[in-house]
């Protein structure tokens, strides 16, 4: 369970922008940090903050990604800072609930984009029975949405059942919910299970990073692409944090990007949307 948890607390809560590792608190500190995350999960005071996904063709505003916080004694924190934690205490699908709850409560305060408000799913997550019903139950009481619910699947591990999975994934689809296959990494061949019903693709900041200097990670990068242009899928590149990044990815047909060059995560209010639509590129490889 430990591993699985990980994944699940830290797809929903978004990567962390450090390199540190995150660490267990000290033993003595257990009890009162354990009853302190049970609290701020039955009490629903997890909060999202929200980041901007853009098109690189003109900087138009195409989604928001969820990103979870903890307010915990003066400090907002992190997923990872919390991410040991809750794996300990077993609490993955507690939080996701309380990420969905997060977000229908901040759906009607949020400019929500043509695109849509994303949240990171582990497949694991996904794939619980109850979790269409959910959905569609969430989606019902805030049907005045101006954008859908995207869900990034995060599980890094082979999809062992990808029949089932796209069932899942076309029920999904039929609830106006589309699913995006997020943390694709250099080498990662998961985006050619060409027959998942995928509306787009992720990119791993490590590979965004290694874009400029490593040959390799162009020539895959171009056959993502040309794959994904011609199903019909857009691409998104995260971590794109400087001017550098930004040129390389949209020179080579990428169609959005997010990363801290483009916009910071904020709280719903302070985030414009509406300027444009998340969308399949156009045949020949260029962005929309």
């Amino acid at each position: 369970m430990g591993r699985v948890a990980q994944r699940v607390i830290s797809g929903l809560g978004g990567k962390a922008q450090g390199r540190g590792l995150p660490h267990l608190p000290r033993a003595k500190d257990l009890p009162n940090q354990e009853a302190e995350l049970r609290s701020a999960l039955s009490g629903r005071a997890l909060l999202l903050r929200y980041q901007p996904i853009i098109r690189l063709r003109d900087g138009h505003i195409a989604a928001l990604e969820g990103l979870v916080r903890w307010p915990r004694q003066n400090a907002l924190l992190q997923a990872d800072a919390f991410v040991p934690l809750a794996e300990k205490l077993g609490l993955a699908v507690d939080l996701t609930h309380a990420v969905l709850e997060r977000v229908a409560h901040d759906w009607q305060r949020t400019p929500s984009p043509k695109g849509g408000l994303a949240v990171n799913m582990p497949l694991t997550v996904l794939m619980l029975p109850e979790m269409p019903a959910l959905l569609a139950a969430m989606l019902r009481r805030h049907g005045a949405r101006r954008g859908p619910l995207l869900l990034e699947l995060t599980e890094t591990e082979a999809i062992r059942d990808p029949s089932r999975l796209r069932r899942v994934m076309l029920r999904l689809k039929r609830l106006g919910i589309p699913v995006l296959l997020d943390d694709v990494t250099l080498g990662d061949h998961r985006w050619r299970l060409a027959d998942l019903p995928f509306a787009g693709l992720k990119l791993d900041r490590s590979l965004v990073e290694a874009l400029p200097n490593q040959m390799r990670a162009r020539h895959f990068l171009r056959r993502i692409l040309s794959d994904s242009h011609a199903k019909g899928r857009y691409v998104i590149a995260e971590g794109v944090s400087t001017s550098l990044l930004r040129r390389t990815t949209s020179g080579l047909g990428v169609d959005f990007a997010q990363g801290f060059l483009l916009g910071q995560p904020e709280p719903p209010r302070r985030n414009n949307g509406g300027q444009t639509r998340l969308s399949p590129a156009r045949r020949g490889g260029k962005a929309p």
